[in-house]
């Protein structure tokens, strides 16, 4: 039971001011995605942007984000715009990033939000598992199409973009080890589709898995001073992601949610933490809620190693068949 009660988080530094700013977040409509929009308006961020797979759903969250009484009285003038963004979808996040890029000038900060935990394999229209590629792919190709357009926003402002992802300390502990290894010859990817390799409570750590392995492959291609990209894990927060488990099972999760779990409030500090206060310190690293953290030892392993290098290929040569590859990429 080490670590069963959460330690106690602080709220963000007083003085941030997000005049300006245009942010966009994704999965913006429920749960931690529409606190951390609520707390970008009332930090003053002047266009925030929610890309949403319900669109009615989300445009009922911005009414009511405007009637929220302290962003009508400290930011009345804020823009709420909700765009689609299904990540069930390779081209409905291709339609997103260039609608983005033909309405917005510049993006200053990408918090990278949304993402699934199911129990059973499910197949996208692309034919890969759902939670990987809602998880994994679909936030790769959302970076693969954006980042030149981000790194253009930094070099016309002199500030770097951001982009902050919503990680899981679930990564540290996968079934790639002993559940379901990958065997040799065998792609990541390819591993991730199999049927057999479905490990239920652990394919949404292992997806958030590879969304680390991703990162610490990426960051060191970038330049920090254009763009600084950083994951995050808030902890257990009291959301309603659990409504996807059975019933029996929601039970002892709310239960234990009740007593652990941390208000979406805290949350959100733990997210904005990465995406405003941490600095180019935190470039390619993934913060335990506001403190670096170490690679896990999977990681760190030389089957942990082989596998990131093997998830890099693979998904740059995915990422070609559907885009052009920025430099970065190559």
């Amino acid at each position: 039971m080490v670590n069963f009660i959460q330690p106690k988080v602080d709220p963000l530094p007083t003085g941030i001011d997000l005049t300006g700013k245009i942010v966009v977040i994704t999965g913006a409509s429920s749960g931690m995605g529409l606190e951390v929009t609520r707390q970008l308006l009332r930090l003053r961020a002047s266009t925030v942007i929610l890309a949403v797979r319900n669109v009615a759903k989300g445009e009922s969250c911005a009414t009511s984000l405007r009637h929220d009484p302290h962003i009508k009285d400290h930011n009345p003038k804020a823009v709420i715009k909700v765009m689609e963004f299904d990540m069930d979808r390779y081209d409905s996040v291709q339609q997103f990033a260039k609608r983005l890029r033909d309405e917005i000038p510049i993006v200053h900060i990408l918090i990278l939000n949304a993402g699934i935990g199911l129990l059973k394999l499910e197949r996208t229209p692309n034919g890969h598992d759902r939670t990987t590629q809602v998880n994994y792919q679909s936030n790769v190709l959302l970076i693969t199409e954006l980042l030149p357009y981000l790194v253009a926003g930094a070099e016309k402002t002199g500030s770097p973009a951001r982009i902050s992802w919503v990680g899981s300390r679930a990564h540290e502990v996968t079934s790639f080890e002993k559940k379901s290894p990958i065997e040799s010859g065998e792609g990541v990817i390819e591993h991730m589709d199999k049927d057999e390799a479905f490990v239920p409570f652990q394919r949404y750590g292992d997806s958030k898995l590879l969304c680390a392995l991703f990162m610490y492959s990426l960051a060191p291609r970038l330049d920090p001073k254009k763009v600084v990209f950083n994951m995050m894990c808030p902890g257990m927060v009291n959301t309603n992601m659990s409504d996807v488990l059975p019933l029996h099972l929601r039970m002892i999760v709310n239960i234990v949610k009740a007593i652990r779990a941390r208000p979406v409030e805290a949350g959100g500090w733990i997210i904005l933490n990465s995406a405003l206060v941490a600095g180019p310190e935190s470039h390619g690293k993934f913060l335990m809620d506001k403190t670096i953290a170490d690679k896990s030892a999977f990681i760190q392993s030389a089957k942990g190693q082989e596998t990131q290098k093997k998830l890099w290929e693979e998904t740059v040569a995915e990422m070609n068949l559907l885009t052009t590859l920025p430099a970065e990429f190559k």
